[in-house]
């Protein structure tokens, strides 16, 4: 139980330090503004994802309901999926679309973890 709540909270934190992290630089890095840009995306929807990127960001950490946590994994796994296939469009380099891909497996052992630590939480009470 110890290892797999430290394992959820690993990668948890990880993600939603991207996801914030990733949402804030869509707002204010130059090089993120001029890669939206490049890839044809209008400047709202930047903005929107952005805010988005750190709501789902915030609602990884935060004691809220099953149901607000389970939007927000899947929020944040369509940006990455989302993510993966316009940098593997654009750039068709690995090394330009590696970072969704790991992205991703966080998230999802985050989910994973989320599951089996809450099942084993929730047998025991």
């Amino acid at each position: 139980m110890k290892k797999d709540k430290f394992i959820y909270w690993a990668t948890t934190v990880a993600i939603a330090l991207i996801s914030a992290g990733g949402g804030l630089g869509l707002l204010t890095s130059s090089f993120m503004i001029q890669t939206v840009d490049l890839m044809g995306y209008p400047a709202y929807f930047r903005v929107e994802l952005a805010i988005f990127k750190i709501i789902g960001g915030i609602m990884l950490l935060l004691p809220v309901s099953r149901r607000i946590r389970e939007w927000a994994y899947a929020g944040l796994g369509i940006n990455v999926l989302s993510a993966f296939i316009a940098f593997a469009a654009i750039h068709g380099t690995p090394d330009q679309y590696i970072f969704p891909v790991v992205a991703l497996v966080l998230l999802i052992v985050s989910y994973i973890y989320f599951n089996k630590v809450n099942t084993q939480t929730a047998s025991i009470a």
